[in-house]
């Protein structure tokens, strides 16, 4: 079995994650506006110019906060590697070893839902992110069943299953993944 060490770019942000940033993104502005004009309403005639102020940009730091959030969450699904034939998924490492099929499956979240995972008494992960420039964490369907998400949309997804796992990823070079995936496991 050949050693693999290669980066991946993940493919561009799917339909599926857009129309749920929209989404996000009109709810934020539908509340900056409302806590906007109720602000105004309640301090327009007993407060100083100051206050006023204040009072209409208190809204928008929700916006200050959620850009951000957006290209630190976008960083961290822009690239993922293969690394001593090693799977790695930001902080998350699975050993390529053992795995048994590598193919493309654009509807690998229908029907899929999040999960909570538990490692012992520690809960590892209740989030499961759908929509915020991606889509990662822990889901359930009858179809893959439990499996780690690593996606930027669903239209290049990759799975990879073990006998007692699975991960989805969504590389730009679906074929081209599946190849080193392949290689990196040592399956023909």
């Amino acid at each position: 079995m050949a050693t693999v060490n290669q980066e991946f770019q993940s493919g561009p942000i799917g339909t599926r994650v857009i129309w749920q940033m929209i989404a996000a993104f009109a709810a934020l502005l539908i509340g900056v506006v409302v806590s906007t004009t109720i602000a105004f309403r309640s301090t327009a005639r007993h407060s100083s110019q100051t206050d006023r102020v204040v009072t209409a940009l208190a809204p928008f730091v929700g916006v200050l906060i959620a850009i951000p959030a957006y290209y630190s969450e976008r960083a961290t699904v822009e690239k993922f590697r293969i690394e001593e034939n090693v799977l790695v998924l930001g902080k998350r490492r699975f050993p390529m070893a053992g795995m048994v099929e590598a193919i493309r499956d654009p509807d690998v979240l229908r029907g899929a839902r999040r999960i909570a995972v538990w490692e012992g008494m520690k809960l590892v992960s209740l989030r499961g992110r759908k929509g915020f420039a991606s889509i990662q964490g822990f889901f359930k369907s009858k179809r893959v069943g439990k499996f780690y998400a690593f996606l930027t949309g669903t239209e290049k997804a990759v799975v990879l299953r073990w006998p007692d796992k699975a991960v989805v990823v969504s590389p730009s070079d679906p074929d081209f993944f599946i190849y080193m995936a392949r290689s990196a496991a040592g399956l023909r």
